[in-house]
C-alpha cells in the first residue's frame, strides 16, 4: 500500500525527548516500511526516518500553536491531493480530520488525547473516517463513532533491553503535571523510604504547578530531577528502576512510558483508572491500587525486591511490540481500502 502519515509540526520524529504522538508515528512508519509498504511521513524537517518524508517546517514549532498545526496539516493534505498517488491517509490530530475530505482516498484517524467537546463535534461531522482509539477506556469516554476500533500502542523491544536486576530506586518519567501525579510520585517514594529519580519537563501551562508542588518536594531530599532525557538515557533509567510510579489523576488514554518500563522488566505502579486496567497485567507487569490510594502504592513499592522482571519483559513483548501494533494497523488499512485496493487499483 501507498500510505501517507501526517505527524505534528511540534516535535521531530522520532522525538528526542517527550513526544507520544511523534513516537507513535515513528514506530508506525518504520514498521509499515519494513513490511514493504510505501510510506510518506509529513513531519518536521529534522525528523529522521527510513521512509520518504516531506516537511513544511524545518524545525519543530514550540510551544504548540493552533495556527502552526493548521498550516502544517493544510499543506500536507494539499501535497497528498496534488500527488494523487496514495491509497490511504492516516492523520493524528482532530484538526486534520476535516481536511481529509479534500483527498480521494480513505482516511484513518488515531485518537491520541482525551475526549473533549470540540474534537467530538468534528468526529460527529465526519462519520466516513475510520477512528482508532488507543484504549477501550478512551473509546468508552468518546461519542459513539460508527467506524471505530481499538489498537494499543507498541514500540520496538530492541530499544528497551530487559534487566533482571534493579538498582533500588523508583522512577517517574514524562510531563510534570498535576494530572500525571508528579507530586504524588514524590510523596509515594518518600512514604516508601526509597530514592526516586524523575525525568521530564513541565509544559508552559504546568509551570506554576511545578513551582508550587514539585520543586518544594525535590528540595526535601531523597529525589533527583534529571530533566528531559533522550531514548538511551530513558531506557537506562527504566532498566535500573525497581518500579515506575504512575499515580495518574485523570483518565489517561494510554501511557507509552508504562509499556516502555514493562519492556525493560520494570513493573508499573499506578491507580486503577484510564487505560491502566487494560495494559497492566496485575502481578505480572505491575500492580494497581484504587484511585487516590497512594499509601497502597507505597506499600507495594517496598515489596518488589523479588519481582519477576523477566516474566514482565516477556509479557510486554507479547502484547506491546511494534510488530503487534503495526500488524493490526495493516489489517485495518486493508479493511478500509476495500476490494479495490486488493485488485491493484487506487481507491477513489
Amino acid at each position: 500500500m501507498r500510505i501517507a502519515i501526517i505527524s505534528t509540526p511540534f516535535i521531530r520524529v522520532p522525538p528526542s525527548g517527550y513526544g507520544g504522538t511523534e513516537l507513535f508515528c515513528y514506530e508506525l512508519a518504520e514498521g509499515l516500511s519494513a513490511r514493504g509498504h510505501e510510506v510518506t511521513l509529513f513531519a518536521t524537517g529534522d525528523s529522521v526516518v527510513t521512509c520518504r518524508r516531506q516537511w513544511l517546517y524545518g524545525s519543530p514549532c514550540w510551544p504548540p500553536m493552533p495556527e502552526d498545526e493548521v498550516n502544517h496539516v493544510g499543506w500536507a493534505v494539499s501535497e497528498i491531493a496534488r500527488e494523487d498517488r496514495f491509497d490511504l491517509i492516516h492523520v493524528n490530530s482532530p484538526i486534520a480530520v476535516p481536511f481529509t475530505r479534500f483527498v480521494r482516498v480513505p482516511a484513518v484517524h488515531t485518537l491520541h488525547h482525551a475526549s473533549c467537546d470540540e474534537s467530538s463535534r468534528i468526529y460527529a461531522q465526519h462519520p466516513e473516517v475510520a477512528y482508532v482509539a488507543i484504549s477501550e477506556r478512551q473509546r468508552s469516554l468518546e461519542i459513539a463513532l460508527p467506524r471505530s476500533c481499538v489498537i494499543h500502542h507498541g514500540v520496538t523491544p530492541a530499544r528497551y533491553p530487559a534487566s533482571v536486576a534493579d538498582e533500588g530506586y523508583l522512577a517517574h518519567l514524562g510531563r510534570y503535571a498535576e494530572e500525571k501525579g508528579t507530586h504524588l510520585a514524590l510523596d509515594i517514594a518518600r512514604a516508601a523510604g526509597m530514592q526516586i529519580r524523575i525525568a521530564g519537563r513541565a509544559h508552559p501551562k504546568d509551570h506554576l504547578y511545578y513551582l508550587q508542588e514539585v520543586a518544594p518536594r525535590l528540595r526535601e531530599g531523597g529525589a533527583s530531577d534529571l530533566g528531559e532525557v533522550d531514548l538511551p538515557r530513558k531506557a537506562a533509567l527504566l532498566r535500573g528502576a525497581r518500579a515506575l510510579l504512575c499515580p495518574l489523576q485523570w483518565e489517561e488514554p494510554f501511557g507509552l512510558i508504562a509499556i516502555e518500563a514493562m519492556l525493560c522488566g520494570t513493573p508499573v505502579l499506578g491507580f486503577r483508572r484510564g487505560s491502566f486496567p487494560e495494559i497492566v497485567d496485575e502481578g505480572v507487569t505491575g500492580f494497581l491500587a484504587a484511585p487516590g490510594d497512594a499509601a497502597r502504592l507505597a506499600a507495594l513499592a517496598t515489596g518488589l525486591a523479588r519481582f519477576d522482571r523477566a516474566a514482565c519483559a516477556r509479557r510486554a513483548r507479547e502484547r506491546f511490540s511494534s510488530a503487534v501494533m503495526v500488524g493490526r494497523y495493516e489489517a485495518l488499512y486493508r479493511t478500509v481500502t476495500g476490494p479495490r485496493r486488493s485488485q491493484g487499483s487506487r481507491a477513489a
